[in-house]
């Protein structure tokens, strides 16, 4: 045997003349085939200017100085001549024009496949995979098909799993790299499609509850529309109440019921033809401007109908108990046992004026949002936190509930604690809820009976 069964290098011989010229040229052979790195296989003719060292695996029709030479042979040029190797199966060849390995496979140099790619941290097809998209793929389509080869079951399913609840598994569409659309479990375990048209606001379509597969439609108002708790539109003012847009005077509302000692009284009014923004009726109290501001647009904050804030005055008493944020709130107020629909959206907006307010939530999968944006625990409300606006979103079960609740409302407060609501309604049906939407003053029904 006068050469490796593999490369071909040349042995050299016992008893040799001139043994150099042998082992030069197994290392020239070294030199061109291990490590192989062509830099095309489209030339069929050798470059005009060849690098000393340059290879090409030579393609059909060769002419020229590879005339002869087989398709898929390689040609390295060395000493200033062109050298021809015949490639053996199982040669890897690396092709610099195309970024592409291709395997020998006794026949011609295919693809390079194999399970040495499992797993592979990255995976770009026609673009570059990163470490956030490690799998990446630029194409006109995407086929995902059942199995029909090993042969598998005849279904296909994808698989989008996460860490926890509070995670995200969704399909996310974009234009232009920015989103417009996204279907799936975000933040909860329930299923959301939600729509953009900037990809930083977003406005949920349909939320479809985990537990009963009941669908909410957030951004589409319900057919019933919200009616007031606290009397044509929270002004206080007996019942039957005036049908006036003014009031003069204050009454606290009969089915609002002070707890473990705590007071209800009047705040300050929301005036109609108020002065400070155009009128001649008088001034508002700041807080209730701020509140305007948030409830009314500016063209429309000189006029609406009058109402008191309802102030609250905690009491001393430690009944029916919330440790919300590590602090212990009490029940400050109840309403009768009032009817409740199995669906229901509670809304008011609440002022710390000194202690501290505690919005629970009852339990799964009943909801709250502040100012718009759902939180899955208890909140606080402060008085630097200004005027925040509470919305709860109740379900219930007919079947298995009582139908009636009297702190369906859930806000508690620390003994002491002096807070302002407002503009409080309810609506049967789950109302559209979104950071910045809120719902101003509401007429009572209790005007038309």
């Amino acid at each position: 045997m006068n050469a490796t069964s593999n490369l071909n290098l040349p042995f050299i011989m016992p008893a040799q003349a001139q043994k150099h010229v042998t082992h030069n040229e197994a290392l020239q052979m070294l030199n061109a085939l291990v490590q192989l790195g062509v830099a095309s296989r489209q030339l069929s003719t050798p470059p005009e200017n060849p690098q000393a060292g340059e290879r090409h695996i030579v393609a059909e029709e060769a002419s020229g100085v590879w005339a002869g030479v087989p398709a898929g042979h390689v040609a390295a040029f060395q000493d200033g001549a062109w050298q021809v190797f015949a490639p053996q199966t199982g040669w890897i060849a690396w092709i610099a024009d195309e970024g592409v390995a291709r395997v020998f496979d006794g026949e011609g140099w295919s693809p390079f496949t194999g399970t040495a790619i499992n797993p592979a941290p990255l995976v770009g097809v026609n673009t570059d995979a990163d470490e956030t998209n490690r799998l990446a793929v630029k194409s006109d389509a995407v086929l995902l098909s059942h199995d029909d080869v090993t042969p598998g079951n005849g279904g296909v399913q994808l698989k989008l799993n996460k860490a926890a609840p509070g995670d995200t598994a969704s399909v996310l569409y974009q234009t232009g790299w920015s989103g417009r659309a996204e279907f799936g479990t975000a933040g909860d375990d329930d299923f959301h499609i939600k729509v953009s048209a900037n990809g930083s606001d977003w406005h949920e379509a349909l939320v479809i509850n985990r537990a009963s597969g009941a669908v909410a439609l957030p951004s589409t108002p319900p057919v019933a529309n919200s009616f007031n708790l606290l009397k044509d539109a929270g002004r206080f003012a007996g019942s039957p109440e005036p049908q006036s847009a003014v009031v003069s005077g204050f009454t606290a509302p009969t089915y609002f019921n002070p707890v473990n000692g705590a007071d209800i009284s009047a705040g300050p009014k929301y005036i109609y033809n108020n002065n400070d923004y155009g009128g001649s009726a008088g001034t508002l109290d700041p807080d209730i401007d701020a509140l305007i501001s948030k409830l009314k647009n500016a063209s429309s904050r000189r006029y609406g109908v009058e109402f008191f804030a309802l102030q609250i005055t905690a009491g001393s008493g430690t009944g029916t108990a919330r440790t919300i944020d590590g602090v212990t709130h009490y029940l400050p107020f109840a309403t009768p046992q009032l009817p409740l629909p199995p669906e229901l959206t509670f809304n008011v907006h609440v002022l710390v004026k000194s202690g501290s307010v505690g919005c629970a939530i009852p339990s799964a999968p009943n909801a709250l949002y502040i100012d718009g944006v759902r939180h899955t625990d208890p909140q606080r409300i402060l008085p630097e936190d200004g005027w925040k606006q509470v919305t709860r979103q109740m379900n219930w079960n007919p079947a298995s509930f009582v139908g009636y609740d009297n702190i369906c409302h859930q806000i508690f407060a620390t003994p002491g604690t002096v807070f302002w609501l407002a503009a409080l309604t309810v609506t049967p049906g789950h109302l559209p809820i979104a950071p910045e939407r809120y719902y101003g003053v509401i007429p009572s029904l209790q005007a038309w009976r």
